[in-house]
C-alpha cells in the first residue's frame, strides 16, 4: 500500500537523533512499523520540513498548500491525516472530489471541526469517504463523535516497552551533575496551553516542605514562532527556583531521565491522550498530572482535580490546584509504600499499550 501521511509536525531526523514531541513520536511509530511489518510505502508531508529527504525507508516532504497539495496526494492508495487541526485538512475537505482514495483522520481533539461548522458539514457530506479515529473513549473528540452520530474507531496511543528496558544504563544524575536527592521530571514542548507557567509556582510551593529536589524540564527546539518566547519567559519566572531547563537531549538520555527520576510532573492544561503518561508507566515512574484528556484511565499516577476550564477548554489553575500538586508530590516522595503501590498499578496490563499490539489496528483501518 502507498500511504500518504499529512501532519503539521512530522518526526525530524538529525544525525542519529530523532527530534520529536508526542504527535511526532506517534507518527514515527506508525509509519516505521507499517513499513517494516506490513510492507507499506509511506510518504510524510509536514510543515516543519524544509527539504525533501528519506530516512528509515520513509520519504519526507515539505507539505505544499492549495492545489499543489491536491495534485501531490491524488495518486495514493490511502491518506492518513493526523489531527483535524492539520493545516492541510481544510484543503483536503474542500477538494475531496479530486482525491480518489479513502481517507483516515485521527481527530486528536477535533478542535478544528468543533470551531468550524462549514468544515464539519463537508465532512458529514463525504462521511462515506472517511475513517474517523480517536485515541480514547474518555476524550472530548470521542464524545463529540457520539453526539454527532459519527462512526468512530478507538485506537489508543502506545509506547515502545523495549525502549525502556534495562539495557539503558546511562546514569542521568552523574552525567548531568545533579546533586539533589530527588529528581522531578517534566517533559513538554513550548506550545500554548502546555502549562509551563505552572512549573515555577509548583517549585516555590514545594520548596516550603522539601529542600533537596530538582525539577528537570526537558524540551526540544520546535519550529513554532512562540517556542523561544515561551521558554525565555518561563526561565525568567523560574529565577531562584529549583528548576533546570535542558533542551534537545539525545533520546537515550531522555529515556535515562525517565528511569533515574523519582516522579513525572505533567502540567499541561489541555490534552487528548498524552504520550508522556504512557512513557512514565513504561519507565515505572509514577506521574502527577492534571486530570485532562484520558489521564483518568491510565493507572500509575495521581491525577490532580481542577474545578473550571476557560472558554477554550483549558484548565483554570488557581492556588488550590497548585497546593494539591505540592501535597501529592510531597506524599509520593516521602511515602515509599504509596509510591510502590502506584508503580505496581501502572504495570498492570501494560502490554496492551505496546506499539506492537496497536499497529495492527491502524493496518486494519487503512485497509477498509
Amino acid at each position: 500500500m502507498k500511504l500518504c501521511i499529512l501532519c503539521n509536525f512530522g518526526p525530524y531526523y538529525s544525525g542519529k537523533n530523532i527530534i520529536c514531541g508526542g504527535s511526532e513520536k506517534v507518527i514515527r511509530e506508525i509509519s516505521e512499523r507499517l513499513v517494516l511489518k506490513c510492507n507499506y510505502e509511506i510518504d510524510i508531508y509536514a510543515y516543519n520540513y524544509k527539504k525533501v529527504f528519506r530516512c528509515n525507508n520513509i520519504n519526507l516532504f515539505p507539505c505544499p498548500k492549495g492545489d499543489d497539495l491536491i495534485s501531490r496526494i491524488a495518486h495514493y492508495d490511502h491518506i492518513f491525516v493526523y489531527s483535524d487541526s492539520s493545516w492541510s485538512f481544510d484543503t483536503l475537505l474542500r477538494n475531496i472530489e479530486k482525491v480518489g482514495c479513502r481517507i483516515s483522520c485521527a481527530l486528536v481533539g477535533a478542535y478544528y471541526m468543533q470551531s468550524h461548522p462549514e468544515a464539519f458539514k463537508l465532512l458529514k457530506k463525504n462521511l462515506h469517504r472517511f475513517n474517523i479515529i480517536t485515541h480514547s473513549k474518555m476524550t472530548s473528540d470521542y464524545k463529540w463523535c457520539i453526539n454527532n452520530d459519527l462512526s468512530v474507531k478507538v485506537i489508543p496511543n502506545g509506547v515502545d516497552l523495549l525502549e525502556f528496558n534495562d539495557k539503558n544504563n546511562i546514569d542521568f544524575k552523574n552525567k548531568y551533575n545533579i546533586k539533589e536527592q530527588y529528581i522531578i521530571l517534566s517533559v513538554f514542548s513550548y506550545f500554548y496551553g502546555k502549562g509551563f507557567e505552572l512549573l515555577p509556582k509548583i517549585a516555590r510551593k514545594l520548596s516550603s516542605t522539601i529542600k533537596d529536589f530538582l525539577i528537570v524540564q526537558l524540551s526540544n527546539t520546535v519550529d513554532y514562532p512562540y517556542d523561544k518566547i515561551f521558554l525565555d519567559r518561563t526561565k525568567r519566572q523560574a529565577h531562584g527556583t529549583n528548576i533546570r531547563f535542558m533542551r534537545d537531549l539525545p533520546r537515550e538520555d531522555v529515556i535515562s531521565a525517565f528511569k533515574c527520576s523519582d516522579l513525572l510532573l505533567s502540567v499541561s492544561k489541555k490534552e487528548v491522550a498524552p504520550l508522556v503518561i504512557l512513557e512514565s508507566r513504561a519507565a515505572k515512574l509514577p506521574y502527577v498530572s492534571l486530570n485532562t484528556g484520558n489521564v483518568l484511565e491510565q493507572p500509575g499516577g495521581i491525577p490532580i482535580h481542577f474545578e473550571r476550564v476557560d472558554n477554550k477548554g483549558y484548565a483554570v489553575v488557581d492556588e488550590g490546584v497548585i497546593s494539591r500538586y505540592s501535597t501529592v508530590i510531597y506524599e509520593l516522595l516521602m511515602k515509599k509504600e504509596l509510591k510502590e503501590d502506584i508503580i505496581r498499578e501502572g504495570q498492570e496490563n501494560i502490554e496492551e499499550i505496546d506499539w506492537k499490539n496497536i499497529i495492527p489496528l491502524y493496518h486494519e483501518v487503512f485497509n477498509r
